[in-house]
């Protein structure tokens, strides 16, 4: 009798353990997942602050030398 509650006993035990680090790999690839978008993020935001800094230069240079710039729009009014 008390080796079949010990076995019982033992079978749940393995298997809260199982369920509980189970409950961990599901945290470690949510983990995977927010560190992946995380990195992701990082490259879009350095991305756009490269191309805000390229687009500030050139309306800097623009604006330093407006004459250097070829007006060819056809609607323009003089």
């Amino acid at each position: 009798m008390t080796t079949a509650i010990i076995s019982l006993l033992g079978g749940l035990m393995s298997a809260i353990v199982n369920f509980f680090n189970w409950l961990h790999e599901q945290q470690l690839v949510q983990s995977g997942i927010a560190q992946a978008q995380l990195e992701s993020m990082k490259a879009q935001a350095n991305e756009a602050q490269l191309a805000i800094a390229a687009r500030e230069a050139v309306r800097a240079d623009v604006a330093s030398k407006p004459d250097s710039v070829p007006v060819n729009d056809p609607f323009i009014r003089d």
